[in-house]
């Protein structure tokens, strides 16, 4: 498999080439759903699992995904505006996707068979930022809920909430030593994440999305990194009951800002 290709003109990997850039990284503990090119996908490839996301490979905020899936009597496909429609086999339901999504900026994306709280589903964020010494740390993370029926847990597309990651991890897992290695993994992961990607660029900061199994295995959704059209949102840990999280991610990315700014002038 090639190595992932970063976009000279945003500054980024969009989501093939970091699907390829973290297949070549091989990182322990991390698993990957298994994601082909939408021209690439066939549908025997379909048949292979019983749920899949589609996702244009330069899109953020959940918007225009779609979930695939399975039923007894032909598939379902729903996208994340709520059009809903019921192909008959694999192939009308590739047909269906061929003739919505442009064929080489679409990936196809097993569904990773991940636990839902209360029924939704969710996600982990995990935000890391460079510190004043241009180390990578874990600046913070939340648990991202989609609203009842939702197929993303995006805040604005699944019209879902923000909760504290503690109090799903503890309604998820009962044994404490359990939650405890599940968040050292959910770090130690990221910060593994961020230094293969500085192979790529030296990204600010670098949020990235998990869903767990049953069992505590942390599966990659989405790696969301600084671009020249933004960066990883910081208003959603503005959402948790206790601020002082996001202050510091702000008070972090400032001190940033003006340590660059500090910088170019000196050697102007």
């Amino acid at each position: 498999m090639p190595r992932g290709q970063l976009d000279m003109n945003r500054l980024f990997l969009d989501k093939w080439q970091m699907y390829l850039a973290l297949t070549e990284a091989n990182l322990p503990n991390l698993n990957l759903p298994y994601t082909q090119l939408l021209q690439h996908t066939s549908p025997g490839m379909l048949d292979r699992f019983d749920a899949w996301y589609i996702k244009p490979c330069h899109t953020w905020g959940g918007n225009d995904i779609a979930r695939l899936n399975r039923r007894k009597s032909g598939w379902a496909l729903q996208f994340s505006s709520g059009l809903r429609i019921t192909p008959q086999n694999a192939l009308e339901a590739l047909e269906a996707l061929q003739n919505r999504y442009p064929l080489n900026t679409t990936i196809v994306q097993q569904e990773a068979p991940v636990a839902k709280w209360r029924g939704r589903t969710f996600d982990v964020r995990v935000l890391c930022q460079r510190d004043q010494r241009d180390q990578w740390l874990v600046a913070g993370t939340l648990v991202r809920v989609g609203g009842l029926g939702s197929i993303v847990s995006n805040i604005g597309t699944g019209h879902g909430k923000v909760l504290p990651t503690s109090a799903v991890l503890q309604q998820l897992y009962q044994k404490q030593p359990t939650r405890r290695a599940l968040t050292k993994k959910l770090n130690t992961t990221s910060l593994a994440i961020c230094h293969a990607l500085d192979t790529y660029y030296p990204f600010e900061e670098v949020g990235i999305d998990y869903g767990l199994d049953e069992l505590g295995g942390i599966w990659l959704f989405e790696v969301n990194t600084n671009d020249r059209l933004g960066g990883p949102s910081h208003d959603l840990f503005s959402q948790l009951p206790n601020t002082r999280v996001y202050e510091a991610i702000e008070a972090r990315s400032r001190a940033r800002v003006l340590q660059m700014i500090a910088d170019a002038l000196n050697q102007s």
